[in-house]
């Protein structure tokens, strides 16, 4: 029987007060690939990416590493941004890296509001977090549509 097992993990630490620090990697048996992704956050602007390949499958592969200054200048709160990922670093260059940035994408918000989160929790110990969540999200339309589960 054939098997696939393929691993998504991403990290993000906010480097300074206006910008996150994203750290993709996807693995699997055939793969394994990491992106460093430098991300704006009042305009989600991705303003710096590096990527490393340490396992593909033809030597054409690192030449995508190239593709990733694509996008740069991309923001992640542009209406359609994960097409525009795919189209321009996924078939200009490759697919793999396209996913592992729109996975790092996805957790904009979620890693803003964890900070914050914190940040509360360390001054307020008896914070409710389902009432914090409520809260936060209320007061950052910007992060309509993005996935918070409890």
């Amino acid at each position: 029987m054939i098997t696939l097992n393929r691993s998504q993990l991403v990290g993000a630490e906010f480097i300074d007060e206006g910008t996150v620090r994203f750290h993709g990697v996807q693995t699997d048996h055939i793969y394994d690939m990491e992106i460093r992704m430098d991300v704006r956050i009042p305009d989600g602007e991705i303003v710096a990416i590096e990527g490393w390949m340490k396992r593909f499958t033809n030597p054409l592969c690192p030449k995508a590493i190239e593709v990733l200054q694509k996008a740069v200048g991309m923001s992640l709160r542009e209406e359609n941004w994960e097409s525009r990922v795919m189209r321009e670093v996924g078939r200009g260059g490759c697919q793999h890296f396209a996913e592992i940035l729109i996975e790092c994408g996805r957790c904009l918000d979620q890693a803003r509001m964890s900070r914050d989160l914190f940040e509360t929790i360390k001054t307020d110990p008896g914070t409710d977090e389902g009432q914090f969540i409520h809260q936060w999200l209320e007061q950052h339309p910007e992060a309509k549509g993005a996935c918070f589960t409890r």
